[in-house]
């Protein structure tokens, strides 16, 4: 619990790291419409594309420097010499990007998904995919900014962009589904199943590679 707290309050003080990548995320969301001719039913074809694209390269920018900060300051490798183990600290991490920028942006999304649909039923699809997707986002992310920890956060994107593919189709079937009025629970739970295996072994992947880096 210590640890959440002070993982959580070492973000919340760098407000650039948070804050900024919301901005982000409500920037392309609002400008959008306005840079397209697009008939008001067009737009909402393609607005949850925008969504999922939109929270994407928002928490790739978000999550560009997760362990870079602690790498350089020899707070990774003080923990695991603490504690012969970086798990819980990869995870903490990994949890409160999630709590700071993944919870506020799926918020946003639904809301404007709502917004753009003028149908209140647009909360059963925004906001259970934008919550799972910006925690599966957010993990994908940070193991690839782990495999380029010391190599710079381009090749960590390049690493990590063909993970996302199967993800961003599912997100993709489930939009499908919905405007044909087909159920959408089996794609969320199979998402979120996704989403538990990810929880699991990621952390642990992560930090096996961050104790190469630092041996």
């Amino acid at each position: 619990m210590k640890l959440i707290f002070v993982e959580f309050f070492k973000l919340k003080m760098k407000l650039r790291a948070w804050l900024g990548p919301i901005l982000i995320f409500l920037l392309i969301i609002i400008s959008f419409p306005l840079t397209v001719e697009l008939s008001s039913e067009a737009l909402n074809d393609v607005f949850y594309s925008i969504l999922w694209i939109a929270s994407l390269l928002t928490i790739m920018v978000s999550v560009e420097s997760i362990f870079l900060e602690d790498y350089e300051d020899g707070y990774l490798e003080y923990f695991y010499v603490a504690n012969n183990s970086l798990f819980s600290l990869i995870f903490t991490k990994i949890l409160i990007y999630w709590i700071l920028i993944g919870i506020p942006i799926s918020c946003l999304g639904t809301f404007f998904s709502i917004n753009m649909s003028d149908d209140i039923s647009s909360l059963n699809i925004a906001l259970p995919s934008l919550l799972i997707s910006t925690y599966i986002f957010i993990n994908l992310f940070a193991l690839g900014n782990s495999l380029s920890l010391n190599k710079g956060s381009a090749l960590g994107a390049l690493i990590t962009i063909p993970l996302l593919f199967p993800i961003l189709i599912l997100l993709g079937k489930i939009v499908l589904n919905a405007n044909f009025g087909f159920e959408i629970s089996n794609l969320l739970l199979l998402m979120l199943g996704v989403l538990l295996l990810i929880i699991v072994f990621i952390p642990f992947i992560i930090s096996f590679i961050i104790k190469t880096h630092l041996e």
